[in-house]
């Protein structure tokens, strides 16, 4: 069964590049020159997305060992892969893009630590109106998960999407990283004289 976004989760997951937008201009940056940001080894980033889906999708040829606690061992090989491409792209970069990345970072780390801790299993909180949840998630049992802090706890308004601390630092970091990224707009050129 393919769970098929709603526009509330596309807005959200869109959020940092929206916002980011927004407070650039305002900071007079242009989101136009967010070409200038080069980002090194994004193979790393790439291999973490395939085995993310690899994991999710629990094709019938995977070995037992890697479906073994929701894919635990996939979800680790995710996690190294990408503090890896955080640690080398952290050299060389600007305060505020080395900051939006260490938030990147403490947000992947704490939603690792809620996954690891639970057997693979993101919980969430059961006031969420989600039917059976989402893909690597389970509604939240006291004594059978651990870290409800880490967890999706936290309601976003007006949606039925639950996130955790984990994932406001991600998209906290996602949004800092790129607002510093944007260059200043280049000055306007005074307007031709009329004669």
């Amino acid at each position: 069964m393919t769970a098929v976004p709603t526009l509330a989760a596309v807005v959200f997951i869109a959020s940092p590049l929206l916002v980011a937008v927004v407070v650039g201009m305002r900071l007079g940056r242009d989101p136009l020159r967010l070409t200038g940001l080069r980002l090194r080894w994004i193979a790393l980033m790439w291999a973490a997305a395939a085995i993310a889906a690899l994991r999710y999708a629990a094709p019938a040829w995977l070995p037992q060992v890697l479906r073994r606690d929701s894919g635990l061992v996939l979800a680790a090989a995710t996690w190294v892969l990408a503090a890896a491409w955080l640690g080398v792209n952290l050299r060389g970069r600007t305060p505020g893009q080395r900051a939006g990345l260490i938030a990147v970072l403490a947000g992947g780390a704490a939603n690792a630590l809620a996954i690891a801790a639970n057997r693979g299993i993101m919980p969430y909180s059961p006031t969420t109106e989600v039917t059976g949840g989402p893909v690597g998630h389970a509604a939240w049992e006291a004594g059978q998960h651990r870290l409800y802090w880490l967890s999706d706890v936290m309601a976003v308004p007006g949606t039925a999407i639950m996130v955790s601390a984990g994932d406001l630092l991600l998209i906290g970091g996602i949004t800092v990283l790129l607002i510093a990224a944007m260059r200043p707009r280049p000055p306007r050129s005074p307007a031709p004289a009329v004669s």
